[in-house]
């Protein structure tokens, strides 16, 4: 009874305690109910029993225990207490519901995206179950902090009380790791990604890497890598008519996974009208990244992705400036949150320049407005040219507003956010609609290029920044470390579709790269195809990360030699 009272006490704030007791509480309790992900993950990878499991486990807590404990105790100064104590629990709070709901983790690229992402995308992953998980975890929890009496001392004399504390922790929290050492580096060795769910250490430590990076990137000096960039005359125009235009556009999707697509193996019919259009299909394509921040500078950089670093990428020229540079007519169209600086020097129009009734609301737009008033657009189009069309695609977790209401072919389908709490037949028929609407926007890019053959050669390339998991092993959406992340993350779709002006004007034989269909290619592989596909001669082009040059014929070689490489597939 007396301990009741004293509880009681203490929370309606009649009897004051230590700031150092407040502290150590609300640690306990964070690591306790804040880390339901991390600890559920140690228990999975730890082979250990009886005694040494339960020091183990001890020592991993007085870890993270101490760490927390050190950073309340050194910046919860004064009247900064309380406000730190509340920002933690909220950051807390939030990051343990989507590593438990969603199985994200917040590491640095993550923190990237949060940062980046735009209004339409974040507010999709505010959910109801996102503000009672605040409320209940968060909230009530700082109304009694707020509520507790915290004796005031002295600043040097809490200071001191504070480092002898710290001393202590330290001391046997040291001695309890050292008593599990065997385990302890055993298991974070062999298991590294079991610590990436350590909340809040983690995440905070993420977001000062990446705070550290971007103050770094500001010191640095743009790179002019493509400066030598120029255009050699390789290409014979078809027909002899010097007046017909190259156009290629770039179709960038968006979190969609190879293992979806129909054309590449999925069982689901979800690419009907790309198979009828005899299309290049490359089914061992892999991203650069799990996440648009990395996966799309990374995509158009000469960085290769064992040494990309985005403060680098954005401080140096991309495959848009060179191409720009040789003198190609570029343009980048955006129906997503940006272009993450690969198109800050050339001509973009993000979807609000795009806006159409038919296709948009105040939610955003289907990705069909990309193509509105392109027509006239290339008509004032002269020399060889390349669009970009970046999408939403089947960006989550909201996948049943990227498709309008004719693609809900695949029933029953997730219509909420909270995709953890569909069925898995649900969230996967969601998706797969995604897939069925991207199927028909590309055949409708490929349609609208097929159109004056006389006066346009055209051609058609369309990849993924990156895949997508759909609650396979109790993970969703993407973003997981790359060393971590499963293929649904990684394995993307690559498919290409030319028109036989653009393999005669740019000599290539299409038998050639159906034969290719079975090799292995990334996003290396974009920058360097793609200039020498445009005819784009530089020192940092590298022939054999282009996937068409093996594939060309010698601009000598008769015309009736290269329409002989459209026998197998007459469409290309």
């Amino acid at each position: 009874m007396a301990i009741y009272l004293q509880i009681k006490n203490i929370l309606s704030g009649k009897q004051s305690i230590s700031a150092i007791f407040l502290i150590a509480v609300c640690v306990i309790y964070i690591v306790v109910f804040d880390n339901n992900s991390f600890w559920s993950s140690l228990l999975s990878v730890s082979d250990l029993s009886g005694w040494n499991m339960f020091l183990f486990f001890l020592a991993c807590f007085a870890f993270i225990f101490t760490v927390c404990f050190i950073l309340f105790s050194v910046l919860g100064i004064g009247g900064l207490l309380k406000p730190l104590i509340s920002f933690v629990l909220v950051l807390a709070s939030m990051a343990a519901f989507f590593m438990d709901d969603y199985g994200i983790v917040f590491d640095k690229g993550m923190i990237q995206n949060i940062v980046e992402t735009d209004f339409h995308e974040a507010i999709e992953l505010f959910s109801v179950d996102l503000l009672w998980h605040v409320l209940v975890y968060a909230v009530i929890p700082i109304f009694f902090v707020y509520r507790i009496s915290v004796l005031k001392k002295p600043f040097l004399r809490e200071a001191s009380s504070r480092a002898v504390v710290v001393l202590v922790v330290l001391g046997v929290s040291s001695s309890m790791v050292f008593a599990s050492y065997k385990n302890f580096t055993f298991v974070f060795r062999e298991n590294r990604e079991v610590s990436f769910f350590v909340n809040p250490v983690f995440p905070i430590r993420s977001a000062y890497q990446y705070s550290r990076n971007k103050i770094r990137d500001m010191d640095k000096v743009f790179t002019y890598a493509f400066n030598d960039a120029h255009k050699v005359n390789n290409s014979d125009v078809a027909d002899g008519d010097p007046e017909t235009k190259n156009i290629l556009i770039l179709v960038v999707g968006e979190t969609a996974r190879d293992q979806s697509f129909h054309i590449d193996g999925y069982k689901r019919k979800t690419t009907p009208e790309l198979e009828k259009r005899h299309v290049l299909h490359f089914k061992d394509t892999w991203s650069c990244g799990t996440a648009t921040a990395v996966s799309l500078p990374c995509m158009f950089s000469d960085l290769n992705r064992e040494n990309f670093d985005n403060g680098d990428a954005r401080n140096r020229h991309n495959l848009m400036d060179a191409l720009d540079i040789a003198g190609v007519n570029v343009l980048w169209r955006d129906n997503n949150s940006g272009c993450k600086g690969v198109c800050e020097r050339i001509e973009t129009q993000s979807y609000k320049d795009i806006y159409m009734d038919e296709f948009c609301d105040d939610k955003g737009c289907f990705d069909e407005a990309l193509l509105n008033h392109l027509d006239q657009y290339i008509n004032y189009l002269k020399g060889d040219s390349v669009i970009v069309l970046h999408t939403q695609g089947s960006h989550g977790p909201a996948y049943f507003r990227r498709y309008p209401e004719e693609f809900s072919k695949f029933q029953p389908e997730c219509r909420q956010k909270s995709v953890q709490k569909c069925t898995d037949e649900e969230v996967k028929n969601a998706y797969d609609n995604t897939i069925l609407y991207t199927d028909y926007f590309l055949s409708k890019v490929i349609d609208f290029l097929s159109i004056n053959p006389d006066t346009k050669n055209s051609a058609m390339i369309y990849l993924s920044d990156h895949g997508e998991s759909l609650g396979e092993n109790g993970v969703y959406l993407h973003g997981l470390p790359y060393m971590i992340a499963d293929n649904f993350q990684k394995h993307i779709p690559m498919i290409m579709w030319f028109s036989k002006g653009f393999t005669g004007s740019k000599h290539l034989d299409t038998n050639c790269l159906i034969a290719k269909e079975g090799d292995k290619y990334s996003h290396d592989n974009v920058l360097h195809s793609m200039l020498g596909l445009m005819d784009v001669e530089a020192a940092l082009y590298d022939a054999n990360l282009d996937i068409f040059s093996s594939c060309r014929f010698d601009s000598n070689l008769s015309k009736t030699h290269m329409a002989g490489s459209h026998k197998d597939r007459e469409n290309l």
